[in-house]
């Protein structure tokens, strides 16, 4: 049998990146100056340049219509203004829904527009067309605003910093606080603040016109509480929320700073006597302990760096790696300016997750350059040689991993606008990781590893030296026994396929029992809420004083734990919603968990209102699962929602692995209130889960619901068959940003295929450099496992730059095989010296990213799920990059010698529509064993062709 000639694998010699790096390390004065720029303009924008803010500032296309209208009757205030304005406002093409809520004398209504609406000029043009349409009650007061995202949340009234204003001795009525309230707020104003563009009251009373006589009326319509510890002992009292608002580009800390030492001025005011003020919300805190756990882990992290480097590579060499990190670092900073971005919780998470990730191309350039000067005299031919050995692989590794990040770029919704700077942010300091390796790394080792005594010297390496090539042969070692026996060398391969399948197998099947939530609550955070339902017929002041008892039994249960508290003048007649700040998770030996479990069982026995207690997590809120019945026949729909109320209580829902949760906190809409979507008229059963894989349990909900309450039940009721809809509220468009990221990610896959083609210049090598991201998937899905965090939208993030990381293993192994091959090495010499070389760089990328990331996944319960994904699944992917890689480079090289483009293509074809169908059909899991799979089985189909032949 005839065979083809042997086919020579072309490895162009890249001269561009060689010629950039010789060009700075022969000019030092020139890179020492713009090192120093560099590095001075990046400590500039973090120290004074970047201003400070809790999130980005995003548009936010909603608009919120809220009012009085005085005519005690719930159903009036729905039929005159709720009905009316929200008709007019779906009239607007770019509306999605309209949500309206009516109550005996008060209204809100929220209108949702499509994403990229300027919300701000919608609610003018709908205030316009309301007004115009003559079908609105000239007695009711409407108010239309857009939600500011400040320090209480989405409110109508933009706060940045909220004051809770008391009196001290709880003596004052609420009017005199208010009162009292006004004219600190306008003697905070008086004050002139330069941070501060204006200050308010949010006013519990609202002034209207009884139309029965025509006279001004004060009715209360919210309230507040405020409570604080002091001297061992938790006091509540009476309060009213003062709103202050920053100025343009102002720092939230400098604001906080500000505000606070204006406030501790009011005691000693004569016009305040007997009052006092506290800020009871503010990013400041928040962000503060973000800056302060970004210097932590960057600390921790160098440590590592310096700890694994000098082991593995050189104290020298460390130190370089270390200059260079914080040279990215700042860089990255100073760009992060320069783009407009602020240095807020989501460019500080993505520096954070950054930390991972850009230690790579600096410790491959520094172990390049200490190896090449171990057998070079001149430094600037070790330079030269060492960057031409490992650049293109650091392009390739590089550009990879910043399309990793891609997708995220393109997430919609409200989501997709908060998270926008992650991706952004981290591509940057890719980049300039990159830079920084070619440039300053080589400038740095001129003086610090490339002297006349150090070149040519092995130094203190000699001992890591040893230790990798002992690893390197016994990996080796089944190979080179195989390698003049095709028997041996086939029986080798079958046991590393098996190998490889084993642990991917085994890892599907753990996935198993990871629950599914895109936004899971934090293992441990510093802040509880309380969301209070009162019973119908409930008046507000009734209600407050409720509100003061549940104050009493949560500030019993959490004890000297307690910090603060506010309902942030959310405080109504149906219902309040308080926000309770505990004391730093790093000072308490109790978690948040268990105190909510505390507090769930001490609440479970209240009957005067429905109490349902939850944590205050960074994310969007966790909405409860809501059911809504067309409520046009209401005595209908109330029985109906009754009799559903009912069969969710004693219903269970079983998950995937079998495993049970139920219903809990199942609450019905209160007879007082009016609600309408979309402009039908509906009521709503509101209830939470037991569990806290939510988006798991809402599929899980809506089809238990759907199959229980079909059209035919509904009828029964006489009802309409299709009454019965779900409101998701954000869990709908979480999973609807989650859905762009699974259809992004073949894509993604693609296009790194169609990159690492015309890098490698080969057809198979860009699937088995691919192969390190299913060998990352065991040590996933056991670390979640153990740790018991969810796949949420984190650990996501984690897995994108898990991919990045383990694939540039994979391409440096590949890469200097095939530089070997170049040279005329046969396929197994190729494979044994690339590992021989190239494990010492990559155990040292991947074990600093390890040790660096330890402490976070230990301490910090907020980037816990994320840290677990980067450090089992870089451990598993490495275990198997080194032990098994090798192995299956041989397969794909006999696979590049014995088969046809023409058959590679109709094989990738097969091979790509069946991971299609077994992902969508079958199990997603299924897909990731094709490609590893068929490769097996187009070895095994051409070795025995060829022996029959």
């Amino acid at each position: 049998m005839a065979h083809r000639p042997k086919p020579k694998v072309k490895i162009p010699r890249d001269k561009l990146l060689p010629k950039l790096t010789s060009f700075f390390f022969n000019l030092p004065l020139l890179t020492a100056a713009i090192w120093i720029l560099v590095i001075v303009f990046g400590a500039l924008s973090y120290t004074t340049l970047l201003k400070r803010e809790g999130f980005p500032s995003v548009n936010i296309p909603i608009a919120i219509v809220s009012g009085t209208y005085f005519v005690n009757d719930p159903a009036k205030v729905d039929s005159q203004i709720a009905k009316p304005i929200t008709d007019i406002a779906l009239k607007d093409s770019n509306v999605k829904t309209v949500q309206s809520q009516s109550a005996d004398n008060f209204f809100t209504i929220q209108v949702q527009y499509k994403e990229g609406t300027d919300a701000a000029k919608a609610s003018k043009s709908l205030e316009q067309d309301a007004n115009n349409s003559g079908k609105l009650p000239k007695t009711a007061i409407i108010k239309y605003n857009v939600p500011y995202f400040g320090a209480t949340g989405g409110d109508i009234q933009p706060i940045d910093v909220a004051v809770s204003f008391y009196n001290k001795d709880n003596i004052s009525s609420l009017t005199q606080t208010t009162d009292q309230a006004q004219v600190a707020a306008n003697w905070l104003r008086s004050k002139n603040l330069s941070l501060v563009k204006s200050v308010f009251i949010k006013n519990p009373y609202e002034n209207i016109t009884d139309p029965q006589t025509g006279k001004q009326v004060s009715i209360q319509k919210s309230f507040d509480r405020f409570g604080i510890r002091q001297n061992n002992q938790t006091q509540f009292y009476n309060s009213v929320i003062i709103g202050i608002q920053k100025t343009k580009g102002a720092d939230v800390i400098k604001l906080d700073k500000q505000v606070r030492k204006a406030i501790s001025e009011i005691p000693n005011q004569s016009q305040f006597k007997g009052y006092t003020a506290e800020v009871s919300a503010s990013f400041a805190p928040n962000i503060t302990d973000n800056i302060s756990e970004l210097q932590r882990v960057l600390l921790e992290g160098l440590v590592a760096v310096l700890i694994v480097g000098s082991i593995v590579i050189a104290i020298r060499a460390s130190i370089i790696t270390v200059l260079s990190m914080i040279t990215v670092l700042l860089t990255t900073l100073g760009l992060i300016y320069l783009i407009g971005y602020s240095l807020n919780v989501i460019t500080l998470f993505a520096l954070i997750l950054g930390l991972a990730l850009i230690v790579d191309d600096t410790i491959i350039m520094v172990e390049a350059i200490d190896s090449a000067r171990r057998h070079e005299k001149d430094r600037r031919v070790a330079v030269k040689e060492a960057t031409r050995k490992i650049s293109r692989a650091m392009v390739a590794a590089t550009t990879t991993a910043c399309l990793s990040f891609a997708p995220l770029i393109f997430v919609g919704g409200i989501l997709g606008s908060f998270i926008r700077a992650i991706p952004i942010t981290i591509i940057s300091s890719l980049i300039i990781s990159l830079f920084v390796a070619l440039i300053f790394i080589p400038f740095f080792a001129r003086f610090l590893l490339l002297g006349k005594k150090q070149m040519g010297n092995k130094g203190v390496a000699e001992v890591a030296a040893g230790f990798e090539a002992k690893v390197a042969a016994f990996i080796a070692k089944p190979m080179l026994w195989g390698r003049n026996s095709k028997r041996r060398l086939f029986s080798v391969g079958i046991i590393a396929l098996v190998i490889g399948f084993g642990f991917l197998g085994a890892g599907l099947t753990i996935a198993r029992n990871v629950v599914f939530n895109i936004f899971p609550p934090t293992k441990d955070t510093n802040g509880i809420v309380l969301t209070i339902n009162f019973p119908p017929n409930t008046t507000v002041q009734r209600a407050q004083t409720i509100n003061a008892q549940i104050d009493n039994e949560a500030a019993q249960v959490i004890g000297p734990n307690f910090t603060d508290s506010s309902n942030y003048d959310t405080g109504s007649a149906q219902t309040s919603m308080e926000q309770i700040s505990i004391i730093s998770y790093n000072k308490r030996a109790i978690t948040s968990p268990q105190i909510v479990k505390q507090l769930d069982s001490r609440f479970k026995s209240f009957k005067q209102a429905q109490v349902i207690v939850g944590q205050n997590d960074i994310g969007p809120p966790s909405a409860a699962f809501i059911i809504q019945l067309d409520a046009s026949n209401r005595p209908a729909a109330f029985s109906a929602a009754k009799d559903l109320a009912a069969y969710l209580s004693k219903t269970e829902l079983k998950r995937i692995n079998g495993k049970v949760a139920r219903f809990i906190n199942v609450n019905v809409s209160s007879p007082d209130q009016y609600l309408r979507t979309k402009g039908k008229p509906i009521i709503t059963i509101s209830t939470g889960f037991d569990g806290n894989d939510t988006t798991t349990l809402v599929n899980l909900a809506q089809t238990t619901v759907k199959k229980q309450f079909n059209s035919d039940k509904l009828k029964q009721y006489g009802l309409n068959g299709s009454a019965l809809t779900f409101d998701l509220g954000q869990e709908s468009d979480n999973q609807n940003s989650f859905k762009t990221l699974a259809l992004a990610f073949p894509v993604l896959l693609v296009v790194m295929y169609i990159l690492l083609v015309f890098e490698f210049k080969s057809l198979i090598q860009p699937l088995l450099i691919f192969m390190a991201i299913p060998f990352s998937i065991f040590g996933i899905m056991l670390g979640l496992d153990l740790t018991n965090n969810a796949i949420s939208f984190f650990t996501m993030l984690g897995f994108f730059a898990l991919i990045g990381l383990s694939i540039k293993n994979t391409i440096l192994l590949t890469d200097y095989a095939n530089q070997a091959r170049h040279s005329g090495l046969s396929a197994i010499d190729s494979a044994h010296e690339a590992l021989k070389e190239r494990f010492r760089p990559l155990f040292a990328t991947s074990m600093t990213a390890v040790v660096s990331l330890i402490p976070l996944a230990l301490t910090s319960p907020f980037w816990q799920g994320l840290a677990v994904v980067l450090i089992f699944g870089l451990l598993s992917s490495t275990f198997l990059v080194v032990t098994v890689f090798p192995y299956y480079y041989l397969g794909a090289e006999y696979l590049r010698l014995h088969i046809r483009a023409k058959d590679f293509f109709i094989w990738l074809a097969i091979t790509t529509a069946v991971t299609v169908a077994l992902s969508k059909v079958v199990n997603p899991g299924l897909g990731l064993i094709v490609v590893p799979f068929s490769i097996a089985l187009v070895i095994l189909q051409n070795f025995f062709r060829k022996r029959l032949a």
